[in-house]
């Protein structure tokens, strides 16, 4: 008896109380409509969310660099003399370091798509890898194309560096 009078209570209060439209705020959206493609019928909602991640960090048209169907001559390809321009820390802009080296591999994946560059620095192998998408790479500067190499990756670099860093434009350009 006791449970179906506060039943009957709580059902007559209203859980919430309305409010005027003075006191609601709306978020304006970021983007006027979501990116996606004109021939989905449904998007898939994490490719949409992907694109517009990959849009607001596209800031010099690097993501042309990481189109797989792009041509060769215009994206960045395994055996690639890469320069990539990395800023040192987000508060200070003006301090940025350089690094040169033969790009071994690709990763495409969205906006985790990242490469790896490995350059001798004396007489020493040094791989690293970059996020294409990172706010803190500045620039990234395709300084040669490779010319002879028909694997995807180039981990065999690692046995053999001399075949890699024959070509004489790395020997002026690295440091």
């Amino acid at each position: 008896m006791l449970c179906r009078q506060l039943l009957s209570r709580a059902l007559a209060r209203p859980f919430f109380q309305s409010y005027s439209q003075a006191h609601l705020i709306v978020p304006q959206p970021q983007f006027d409509k979501p990116l996606a493609l004109p021939i989905e019928k449904r998007p898939n909602v994490m490719k949409v969310v992907e694109r517009e991640a990959i849009s607001r960090a596209n800031v010099d048209g690097r993501s042309d660099l990481f189109i797989r169907r792009a041509a060769p001559k215009d994206r960045l390809c395994a055996g690639d003399v890469v320069t990539v321009e990395t800023k040192n820390s987000m508060a200070d802009g003006a301090a940025t370091s350089s690094f040169t080296g033969v790009c071994i591999a690709i990763y495409r994946r969205g906006i985790d798509t990242s490469f790896i560059l490995r350059n001798l620095v004396q007489r020493v192998g040094v791989e690293m890898r970059f996020l294409a998408y990172s706010p803190l790479v500045k620039r990234i500067e395709i300084v040669h194309k490779g010319v002879g190499y028909r694997r995807a990756k180039l981990f065999y670099l690692r046995e053999n560096p001399g075949k890699a860093f024959q070509l004489k434009l790395l020997k002026k350009t690295g440091k």
